[in-house]
């Protein structure tokens, strides 16, 4: 049996963080998040009301019978319609669907309204967009602890184009082909028109998550994550913003805010006001402009090596994307000598 010290040079790193989970729920989600899963809405109705919670505890479990399972945590709001619903279905989000996501996580009460949906063949609405849909009826229930564990036996499923939203350390993310998969060389790939590695929108999340990933050992130097970075920055561009609207801002799922939110103030870098907003406290405010700092030196140094005209050309299409109408913006302000 190997020795802990063994163990750690053959892993050839230290642990980030390492305990009994039972001690610290917390460091337990954040280990469970290193494991990358899809993201899915399931549905259900009981005749007259429709109900709908955001997962990633979707699994497949048997092809014949062609059986699933997934799980809701007992302190849901719509925990009784699940666990006594005789059909339900699985909704598996697109890469375009975030914000439906987040929709269906939040606390509004009609989550269906102004929301695409039909019912299905059993009355469980079927979402539009989604890249894959499974109508299912309940075979079996189990304990699973704070969570049901619902298994369900397919009824009826659909498929259709397109690339699946995914949730990966704390933050939606999309599959990329790893460079070292078999297959044709990437340069061959790169020459052929219409293919993903010539798509402008999948470069730019390409270019977003490999300068994120690069960035790491300046966030792990000043001793915060992803998530804990991201939230830093929202409440010191916005101070007394709220939970949700931080959410909102950073594209992270409600529970790693939440966890953020709870570290932060644990080390009094956060303080929240009777409304429940937040703001830096002065050592926030210093750590948040500790990594700016580090930011600006990693994106020179990143950038050094490009022409400003290029930057330039970059940003306005960069702008372009983000908001159509800077464009029209900038030529009317021209013409106006504004």
């Amino acid at each position: 049996m190997m020795r802990s010290s063994d163990q750690q040079a053959f892993r050839g790193a230290t642990p980030v963080e390492q305990g009994n989970p039972a001690d610290d729920l917390r460091m337990f989600r954040r280990c469970l998040s290193q494991y990358g899963t899809g993201v899915a809405i399931v549905t259900t109705s009981d005749g007259t009301s429709r109900f709908a919670v955001t997962v990633n505890s979707f699994s497949s479990l048997s092809l014949d019978p062609p059986l699933l399972l997934w799980s809701i945590d007992r302190k849901s709001r719509s925990f009784d319609a699940f666990s006594s619903c005789e059909h339900f279905a699985v909704n598996i989000l697109s890469s375009e669907q975030i914000e439906l996501s987040r929709h269906f996580s939040s606390k509004v009460t009609d989550k269906f309204a102004n929301v695409d949906w039909i019912p299905g063949r059993f009355g469980s609405p079927l979402l539009s967009g989604c890249i894959a849909r499974f109508e299912c009826s309940a075979e079996a229930r189990h304990d699973g602890g704070d969570h049901l564990i619902l298994i369900g036996r397919v009824q009826q499923l659909e498929r259709y184009d397109g690339m699946p939203l995914i949730f990966s350390q704390g933050q939606y993310s999309i599959p990329l082909e790893h460079p070292d998969a078999p297959g044709e060389p990437a340069a061959m790939a790169a020459e052929k028109p219409n293919t993903l590695a010539n798509n402008v929108l999948q470069l730019i999340f390409n270019a977003h998550h490999a300068l994120s990933e690069a960035f790491e050992e300046h966030r792990r130097a000043e001793g915060v994550s992803i998530a804990v970075a991201r939230v830093l920055a929202t409440v010191y561009g916005h101070p007394g913003i709220k939970v949700d609207g931080i959410a909102a801002q950073t594209y992270l799922g409600q529970r790693d805010v939440e966890d953020a939110v709870v570290e932060l103030a644990r080390k009094s870098l956060l303080v929240h006001a009777q409304d429940g907003g937040m703001r830096l406290t002065p050592s926030g405010v210093a750590l948040r402009e500790a990594i700016g700092e580090r930011w600006i030196a990693f994106q020179n140094a990143r950038l050094e090596s490009i022409p400003s005209s290029d930057i330039s050309v970059l940003m306005r299409t960069l702008t372009r994307l983000i908001d159509p109408a800077a464009q029209e913006r900038a030529a009317t302000a021209a013409v106006s000598g504004g």
